[in-house]
């Protein structure tokens, strides 16, 4: 039998061994698996891959920013790929070419984009031959300018378990934070915003024409069984310097411009006449600090009328001045918003749950203008409602003890004083 027919022979023989069949068709079957298993095996590779390339980007921007100021653009980006180059490895240093780099020398920010192409091993087995890891990050270089306002729960609630008390040590601490972080005159600015059901601001601004006076108080008196009440409307001689809410829509915005009548802030009768006022934005600690050991707890609770007036504080025009333009270059806003219980009592209802609407679009409004809003739970209150205010979950605080305020009041302050890459 010539070599022909001895091959044909055996391809016959094969064709009728019914395992053969199923060792083919077993081994074609295992491709995909092998693919897939190889698509996780690329997959992790990947993943570290990117972290390394995250890293090296971060740290080209912050090295970048450092030297921006003395260094030509052409010179920044050379350097920019030799630090990326330096501190990649592995696979990313196989993968890595060049990257984008975008100077802003009015913004004074340096914008970095990269990307790599890692080979993949079995992945290749089901169509992918490499894979394109991405990355950017952004820095800036000069003075960062910082305004905060602390947008503090001052209702009655505060007065237990030592809440207050450690309310004040904590913002007091926060405050030489900020100062010790200060290196040029007013590069830091901070508000106090004491709230209950209302907020109480100066007398100094019952001339202003965002204010109006149309509120009133009723009081009734019994004599011999017979009740007679007065109703008292609110003057500008006898206004004390309470501000309930506005007008629904309005009561959740923050109007730089104050046009229609439903838009102005209802001067009132002071539900909680010993309720500490706002200190609108100043870089002088000692008022600051006056500012939050006067502060007293008392009334219920509106966080919605906190966070609208902490927000007021950061807005330039009325109801305030002392604020910079949101757009301002290297200029970053944030508000603190604490409070120890559920709302309770606002100018229209009692209903907590209808009151909470409120707040969540008040917090909306200052998170789409652009604030980052970072909300502590003292021991009580709603952790739905506060979760969902802050900007990021990492900026949601709980606090089960008073004495644990301190420690969190430090690590916000640390985060918001210190220099901070923009991803």
């Amino acid at each position: 039998m010539g070599l022909k027919g001895l091959l044909l022979k055996r391809l016959r023989a094969l064709r009728s061994d019914e395992r053969g069949n199923v060792l083919i068709t077993f081994g074609f079957a295992m491709v995909p698996v092998i693919g897939l298993t190889g698509a996780s095996i690329d997959y992790s590779r990947a993943a570290t891959a990117r972290q390394v390339l995250n890293a090296a980007l971060d740290s080209a921007a912050l090295m970048a920013a450092r030297d921006a100021a003395k260094l030509s653009d052409t010179e920044v980006r050379s350097r920019i790929t030799k630090w990326i180059t330096a501190n990649l490895h592995g696979d990313s240093a196989k993968g890595f070419t060049s990257a984008n780099t975008v100077i802003d020398r009015t913004a004074r920010t340096i914008a970095i984009e990269a990307q790599l192409d890692i080979d993949t091993s079995l992945t290749r087995l089901i169509g992918q031959a490499s894979m394109t890891i991405k990355s950017k990050s952004q820095s800036t270089w000069g003075t960062n300018t910082i305004e905060l306002a602390l947008a503090l729960d001052n209702t009655g609630s505060m007065d237990s378990s030592g809440k207050m008390t450690a309310l004040k040590t904590a913002a007091t601490n926060l405050i030489d934070i900020m100062k010790d972080a200060t290196t040029e005159t007013d590069q830091i600015k901070v508000s106090v915003v004491p709230f209950a059901t209302q907020v109480k601001i100066s007398t100094g601004f019952k001339d202003e024409a965002w204010l109006r006076f149309d509120q009133t108080k009723t009081t009734c008196t019994t004599s011999k069984g017979k009740q007679t009440c007065t109703t008292t409307p609110i003057t500008k001689s006898t206004w004390t310097g309470c501000v309930s809410d506005r007008d629904q829509p309005n009561d959740v915005k923050d109007n730089e411009s104050i046009l229609a009548y439903s838009t102005l802030y209802p001067a009132d009768f002071c539900a909680q006449s010993t309720l500490a006022p706002i200190q609108p934005l100043t870089a002088d600690w000692a008022v600051l600090k006056a500012s939050i050991n006067g502060m007293t707890p008392v009334g219920n609770t509106n966080v919605t009328i906190g966070a609208i007036w902490g927000m007021a504080t950061l807005t330039p025009g009325v109801p305030f001045t002392q604020a910079r333009p949101y757009a301002t270059p290297r200029l970053n806003k944030y508000m603190i918003l604490l409070t120890d219980g559920e709302n309770t009592q606002n100018r229209f209802t009692s209903d907590g749950a209808a009151i909470d609407a409120r707040t969540k679009l008040a917090c909306q409004t200052a998170k789409d203008a652009g604030i980052k809003v970072y909300t502590v739970r003292v021991i009580n209150g709603d952790r739905t409602l506060l979760q969902n205010c802050a900007s990021d979950p990492s900026m949601y605080y709980e606090v089960t003890s008073a004495a644990q305020l301190t420690p969190v009041f430090q690590q916000i302050a640390r985060e918001i004083s210190q220099v901070r890459l923009t991803l």
